[in-house]
């Protein structure tokens, strides 16, 4: 029994961290991309997003082509 507690608490553990990375480089990528003058921020912002939530390759794929493709700064 003890087991199973133990392996729920590391899911659970896991799927929160998993949750956090999405959300937050989500975020930042929807920062940079409007600090950056993308028209189309908020939708690279929620692929990363999904990307990361349904799976850790796609969020990164999703997230190289916006790196790849967002304009130089603005400063």
């Amino acid at each position: 029994m003890f087991l199973l507690q133990v392996e729920g608490t590391y899911t659970f553990v896991g799927v929160f961290v998993l949750m956090l990375l999405a959300g937050s480089t989500g975020y930042w990528t929807y920062i940079d991309g409007a600090n950056r003058g993308v028209d189309r921020a908020p939708w690279w912002g929620s692929g990363v997003f999904w990307g990361f939530l349904l799976g850790v390759l796609p969020g990164l794929l999703v997230l190289g082509i916006y790196l790849s493709k967002r304009p130089a700064r603005l400063d």
